[in-house]
């Protein structure tokens, strides 16, 4: 930790170059305390911290983006007694995982038409319905499950997270990727606004990827889907035999 806020003063403090030149020209220099994931077999969560400096006053918001997919959410009704599926609507351009953390409430930071412009905030966050045969309040139903299910899942968050300030110019903001979350490129974008508007842009990649035995075995799962499921059912039949077995003994 200590090594990366001496980073980050040596990138604003040293003189030299054209790169450093450049860097000094921006307002805010932001570093990731680690910029890959690694989802080994028994992997329960990592724990990620964005360190940041700014030279000009200004509102911190912090986004965390994950790869778009398209997703489906089902609708369940209860027929003579039974839960069943009874309506689906699918939702193109969801971000796989989406955080973020902010230094004030979202309100005084920034109009929230700017806010919305710039992804920032679950509001923000522009699902496109795969098909359009749902009338608008359908799909604000649908839409509202869906965050609702990511949040359960912990890829959304319930609320933003506090940007902390270590003096008026360093500051950390400290995240929980949860052990299901989705593989791929992540970004992660600092936003810092004046009076209300947006000064300066900052973006960091991550990358979430399985390694070791667990990738290999991702890999089988989803290139040898047959294969894959036979051995799940044989593993599962002779967990039942040796269970059988165990007991005629007893």
């Amino acid at each position: 930790m200590i090594i990366r806020i001496l980073t980050l003063i040596f990138l604003l403090c040293w003189p030299a170059s054209y790169s450093m030149a450049q860097t000094q020209n921006k307002i805010m220099t932001i570093d990731l305390e680690n910029n890959k994931i690694n989802i080994t077999t028994g992997f329960n969560g990592a724990h990620l911290t964005l360190f940041g400096v700014k030279k000009q006053p200004g509102d911190l918001a912090i986004v965390i983006q994950g790869p778009a997919r398209q997703m489906v959410v089902r609708r369940k009704d209860q027929i003579m007694g039974v839960w069943v599926n009874h309506d689906s609507l699918g939702f193109r351009n969801v971000p796989a995982y989406y955080d973020l953390a902010l230094s004030k409430a979202e309100r005084k930071i920034a109009p929230a038409a700017l806010m919305q412009s710039y992804g920032i905030g679950l509001d923000a966050l522009n699902f496109d319905p795969v098909a359009n045969r749902s009338d608008p309040e359908n799909i604000e139903r649908f839409k509202e499950a869906l965050v609702r299910n990511k949040q359960r899942q912990g890829h959304f968050p319930l609320e933003p997270k506090n940007i902390i300030f270590l003096n008026d110019d360093f500051f950390r903001a400290d995240f929980y990727v949860p052990s299901n979350v989705p593989t791929g490129d992540y970004s992660i974008k600092t936003y810092l606004f004046q009076q209300g508007k947006l000064r300066e842009i900052n973006e960091k990649k991550l990358r979430v990827a399985q390694v070791g035995f667990s990738a290999k075995l991702y890999k089988f799962a989803h290139l040898q889907g047959l294969a894959y499921g036979l051995v799940a059912v044989l593993m599962g039949l002779l967990a039942g035999a040796g269970g059988w077995l165990f007991l005629r003994q007893e």
